[in-house]
């Protein structure tokens, strides 16, 4: 496996560590979207976040998905003897993270305003 061809291809940790954040992230929806109860929150201080119920925690949840789609495909190692080419799979995969943090950040949003 090599760099892609712009030089800005992550290391082989950050690679391991954001696939296992990507499992762990739709591990976590999957929780508390079964438990109907998936607590959620935009920043790391001072806000509480929110818990969303329903279709829009169902919302959220798929969201959620999609970011750990976007990022494990980013960042997975390919298969064959194919370089790694870390701009061709921004092309591909990142709007599919895209998609979900809007959906991520849109239900919160949502919720928000509601109350």
């Amino acid at each position: 496996m090599t760099d892609g061809s712009d030089g800005k291809a992550p290391s082989a940790w950050i690679r391991v560590f954001g696939i296992i954040g990507a499992v762990l992230m739709a591990g976590y929806g999957a929780v508390g979207v079964l438990r109907d109860d998936l607590h959620v929150s935009l920043s790391k201080s001072g806000s509480v976040g929110v818990h969303l119920r329903g279709p829009m925690a169902w919302l959220c949840f798929a969201g959620m998905v999609m970011m750990s789609i976007g990022l494990i495909g980013l960042l997975s190692p390919e298969f064959g003897d194919r370089q790694f080419d870390f701009a061709a799979r921004r092309r591909r995969f990142g709007p599919k993270f895209v998609v979900g943090l809007v959906l991520y950040v849109a239900t919160q949003v949502i919720v928000g305003l509601r109350s």
